[in-house]
């Protein structure tokens, strides 16, 4: 196997959403600049290894809270450093209130091929709700600004099921994301983290999330909502129109490899799962060494990468061999391109219906 892609974690927020459980810094002791020197002193470390790269992922934190002639050293750096001439795919992740139409311009120029904008909701109360502080019009604006600029690519995230959204929120959600024709949407259930400011309400009871039949009722509308507008879901939390699934994302969800390059990023090498140091200080006194900033690695064992294929196949719609799936739940599966897979409106249980063929496929069994 060969690395396929690059993942790039930049650390930078203006301000920390209160749901959010990713290494991210609002006062950094490392500025962008040095920071961009940092990531390609780290790619430096890894130019000797087996290397196809194809994609490259610039998340967050937040992106674009880099200029972009720094986005733009990124890109070429790992370009010149990797030998790549070419990237299949470029991502940025965005916040709307931070690039004008002119900033998404200059990315467009320097090869970056896809945007994937933080929207999380298009509604005053949602955005209240989850933290946000960029208002619904300038969701809009964003868009169609990234559009404006030559965008053909353009994920839109949204978050589903948090304290107090009701049916009606979600499907106004929906629908104004569909009237925009992105050509990727996100849609991720709300989690509430310990540890963040969000999961300790919760935890205490200051805000009730909704419950299993009223997130249910929510999935419905979300799968079946997209469904007719065309998109086609190609991932638990991921829906598409044909053509334009993230390529990078794919690597994940195919188990193939991907250098993780950045304070806190993840990374697969051959069999080694590797978690880069989760502080800025101590990743930026390794990369100056000459050391990865490796903080955590697990070897991958047989049974890891069984139980980690089967976790990954049944997030997304492609399928697993029947004789892995035990007789009581083949009510759940459908047929897919590679086997049986989790039907549409199940795949809210797909945490649930893993656990168990985990447990009926343990290696004793196999």
């Amino acid at each position: 196997m060969m690395v396929k892609g690059v993942y790039v974690h930049i650390p930078f927020c203006s301000y920390r959403c209160p749901y959010c459980d990713v290494y991210s810094l609002v006062e950094s002791p490392v500025g962008p600049e040095e920071y961009v020197d940092l990531i390609l002193k780290e790619a430096e470390l890894y130019r000797e290894i087996p290397l196809d790269i194809r994609t490259l992922y610039l998340g967050g934190g937040t992106p674009t809270k880099l200029r972009p002639e720094e986005i733009l050293r990124i890109v070429e750096g790992i370009g010149e450093i990797f030998r790549v001439s070419n990237f299949e795919e470029i991502t940025v992740e965005c916040n709307p209130e931070d690039y004008t139409e002119k900033d998404f311009r200059r990315l467009r120029s320097f090869g970056v091929s896809r945007l994937s904008i933080g929207v999380q909701s298009f509604s005053e109360e949602g955005l209240k709700v989850l933290g946000r502080r960029h208002t619904p019009s300038e969701a809009v604006r964003a868009f169609l600004s990234a559009r404006e600029a030559g965008f053909d690519n353009v994920n839109v995230d949204l978050i589903y099921g948090y304290p107090g959204q009701r049916p009606d929120d979600l499907k106004a959600d929906l629908e104004k994301a569909v009237s925009l024709e992105p050509d990727h949407i996100s849609a991720y259930l709300f989690t509430p983290y310990e540890g963040t400011p969000l999961g300790l309400k919760v935890l205490k009871g200051e805000l009730k999330t909704p419950g299993e039949d009223e997130i249910s009722t929510l999935h419905g509308i979300l799968w079946r909502t997209l469904k007719e507008a065309g998109y086609v879901r190609y991932e638990i939390s991921n829906w598409a129109e044909p053509g334009k699934e993230c390529r990078h994302n794919l690597i994940y969800w195919t188990m193939e490899e991907f250098l993780g390059l950045g304070v806190s990023a993840w990374g697969f090498i051959g069999s080694v799962r590797y978690g880069n140091l989760r502080s800025v200080i101590l990743y930026a006194e390794k990369v100056v060494s000459g050391e990865r900033p490796v903080g955590t690695g697990v070897n991958l064992t047989e049974k890891d990468r069984f139980e980690e294929w089967l976790m990954l196949r049944l997030r997304t719609r492609r399928g697993i061999p029947p004789d892995l799936i035990p007789e009581h739940l083949l009510e759940f599966f459908e047929p897919g391109p590679e086997g049986l897979t989790i039907k549409e409106d199940y795949m809210i249980l797909t945490n649930e219906i893993t656990a168990e063929l985990l447990v009926y496929n343990s290696i004793g069994r196999r």
